[in-house]
């Protein structure tokens, strides 16, 4: 809403726009049509929006910002006034904080790294035993990833708080655990073989399909008597 100073409050013409698209009803197949266009064109919209926001922060201070901002983004959906105001507004008000939360993820992500390096300079049993971890590691690790932007926006909790339960998460719900491994393994499937769809929703659909697993496991957690 803007503020007209001679008179009432006027509404801004984008959000009056974006909710009459939202609202409309169009019968039949072309409704469907319409609402997947809609879903497609957000989609690609947070998208572009997660990568200006990490290039925003200079990548190191920039892409956990954007990714609880584009989070936001995909789980209001049509319900925020736009996706751009809801992207840029949590992204300025988490940008400390989630510097601060993200942090461990750079750390993990080195470790990650020197592991695979380690692969390939071992050979034979030791090669193989690796390899199982280093998977292990990295699937937890994108589970845990995946639950950041959720848990850091719904609770006010320390960092140390946070990670511990972010590193249990997998472990508290197995079966959100297991489905949110199939979108991740789905979407980078998907990315190697149609790379366009890698720029255009690599990053928006996981966090999109994400937030709605990860906000019922939480929902029924929070849902549990003291």
């Amino acid at each position: 809403m803007t503020t007209d100073p001679s008179g009432p409050q006027v509404e801004d013409p984008r959000v009056a726009v974006r909710r009459g698209l939202a609202d409309a009803e169009v019968p039949g197949w072309a409704g469907g049509v319409m609402a997947v266009l809609r879903w497609v064109t957000l989609l690609v919209e947070i998208n572009v929006m997660v990568v200006l926001g990490t290039l925003a922060g200079g990548v190191l201070a920039g892409l956990g910002p954007a990714l609880r901002a584009g989070s936001e983004a995909a789980a209001a959906t049509t319900d925020g006034p736009t996706p751009w105001r809801t992207f840029w507004r949590t992204w300025r008000a988490e940008l400390g904080r989630a510097n601060l939360l993200f942090a461990p993820v750079w750390v993990v992500a080195a470790l990650l790294w020197l592991d695979g390096v380690a692969v390939t300079l071992l050979s034979g049993p030791a090669r193989s035993v690796l390899q199982v971890g280093l998977v292990v590691a990295m699937a937890w690790s994108a589970v845990a990833l995946a639950y950041w932007p959720r848990v850091v926006g719904r609770y006010g909790d320390g960092a140390a708080r946070t990670w511990r339960f972010l590193l249990l998460a997998p472990l508290l719900g197995p079966t959100t655990t297991l489905a949110v491994v199939v979108v991740l393994g789905a979407t980078a499937l998907a990315g190697a073989a149609l790379p366009l769809v890698a720029v255009l929703a690599g990053v928006s659909f996981p966090l999109w399909a994400t937030a709605r697993l990860v906000d019922d496991r939480l929902d029924r957690i929070d849902a549990r008597p003291a």
